[in-house]
């Protein structure tokens, strides 16, 4: 948590000194002011997120694979190795969900940083905008920035919905799997009820 502070305010800082090093050409074809705000805002926590918690998140959960597969694989490698089969879909499809929200995430921070703008430049010339009755303009501009977040986030709530599906049905499917298989080894190959069992929760602990 306290590097991911530190680093985001660093690339804030950063960010702000490369942006007032454009010249003013920049800001009326690149980028604008609202813009520049929401990145900052934005774009920053993200970076955050991803240096502080997801960090120590990923370690935890490497660790848990190592340490289930490694404890599956001496009870029964047999058994271990038929359920490692359900790691591929279940790996793709997590990815696949991963990169779907990552650019519906995007979208509606580019719809948000819209909105931001519209509204920095109609409270920066006020009066110019009343002068010229603009409010129901710019209100129509705010919304219709609104209305694309929105689908955005109802689309990321889509993907995130279908992925956690997909990912729970091919959990249950290796369920059946390793108890139909496990029950051949018990039988055949001289296993325990209790070592089918410790290997179906360590490798589904550990690929989760």
């Amino acid at each position: 948590m306290i590097t991911g502070e530190r680093q985001a305010a660093r690339i804030r800082s950063l960010y702000l000194k490369t942006i007032l090093r454009q010249d003013i050409s920049f800001f009326d074809k690149e980028t604008n002011t609202g813009e520049v705000i929401g990145r900052m805002s934005g774009d920053t926590v993200r970076i955050q997120d991803a240096m502080g918690e997801k960090v120590g998140k990923f370690i935890q959960l490497f660790s848990s694979f190592v340490g289930a597969f490694v404890v599956a694989l001496i009870r029964g490698w047999l058994l271990t190795l038929v359920m490692l089969t359900s790691i591929p879909p279940m790996v793709l499809s997590v990815s696949v969900m991963s990169v779907m929200i990552a650019k519906m995430a995007s979208r509606g921070q580019t719809a948000y940083a819209k909105a931001a703008t519209v509204v920095e430049q109609t409270i920066g010339s006020i009066r110019t905008v009343a002068s010229f009755t603009g409010e129901k303009k710019a209100v129509d501009d705010y919304n219709k920035s609104l209305v694309d977040a929105y689908r955005s986030s109802v689309h990321e709530g889509l993907v995130a919905g279908f992925g956690i599906g997909s990912t729970v049905f091919i959990m249950f499917c290796t369920y059946a799997l390793s108890v139909w298989y496990g029950a051949k080894m018990i039988l055949e190959k001289g296993y325990t009820g209790g070592d089918v069992l410790t290997i179906v929760f360590s490798v589904l602990m550990g690929s989760m």
